[in-house]
């Protein structure tokens, strides 16, 4: 698919993007979604951490207050520049997805800067990684998410196939790596938060999962969780089964892609 052609269909190109069936304003366009339709899948009241109501903005000529960051106009003013491509409408898509989520992202960078100035700080770093490449791996079983840990690639993906769906799923928030999944290849790598919830988790409707793992992965942020990039876990994403052509065992065993442990990071598994 070409570079920033608008396809109505492209939630057919990847299983991933069956995550975003509840979020459904593109059937049957033709052309990008206006900033007015994807304002309607915001949450009526949602606001930024200063108060001011969150909606998407063209970013064209039009877009006011040229002089700010990014980060720095939603804070301050609750706008959300938005262009015509896949990585801002994945953007939006996210932010009417994991709204507190987003929400905690801006307000930690805008802290930032206002603290520590332009310059990117650690947990800036972190918190764009998130944003654009992030997913939330979810498991009911504490050791499927240690071996996410040791980076027991073949025993997750392959020994452990049966859990996947069942025990265990990857739910994307990056929104570049959303773009990315468009035209997967091998070698696609997310950086992962790593959740233990209940089994109940598992009976939930999509719309409740996500809300709840909102309400975590914002939280988690407000108290501090995400210091540096090293709190994240790099996750090989065609490894998930159904995701790739992964149905031979070879498939895992490509150290080139499914790469060996060779550092200590400082990743928690967060307790739900």
């Amino acid at each position: 698919m070409p570079l920033d052609t608008w396809n109505a269909d492209f939630d057919a190109l990847h299983p991933c993007f069956q995550q975003l069936q509840n979020r459904r304003c593109w059937a049957g366009l033709t052309h990008w979604p206006a900033c007015d339709c994807l304002n309607q899948l915001l949450p009526a009241a949602l606001c930024a951490q200063s108060g001011l109501p969150l909606r998407f903005f063209p970013q064209d000529n039009t877009l006011p207050f040229p002089e700010l960051y990014y980060e720095e106009r939603i804070f301050q003013h609750g706008m959300v520049a938005t262009r015509a491509n896949w990585h801002d409408f994945f953007n939006a898509l996210m932010w009417s997805v994991f709204p507190h989520t987003k929400v905690m992202i801006n307000a930690l960078h805008a802290a930032d800067i206002q603290q520590y100035g332009k310059p990117r700080t650690p947990q800036r770093d972190a918190l764009t990684v998130l944003d654009e490449s992030g997913v939330i791996i979810v498991a009911s079983r504490r050791e499927l998410l240690q071996q996410v840990l040791d980076f027991a690639w073949e025993t997750l993906f392959w020994e452990e196939r049966a859990a996947w769906g069942q025990e265990i799923v990857c739910f994307m928030i990056g929104h570049a790596t959303l773009e990315k999944m468009l035209t997967p290849y091998v070698g696609v790598t997310a950086h992962a938060l790593l959740v233990e919830v209940t089994p109940a988790f598992f009976h939930l409707p999509l719309a409740q999962q996500h809300a709840y793992l909102d309400q975590v992965v914002s939280g988690r942020l407000q108290h501090g969780g995400l210091a540096s990039t090293a709190c994240l876990n790099p996750f090989p994403l065609l490894g998930v089964p159904g995701w790739w052509e992964n149905t031979a065992v070879e498939f895992y065993r490509d150290r080139g892609y499914f790469r060996e442990k060779n550092r200590e990071r400082t990743v928690e598994i967060i307790a739900a």
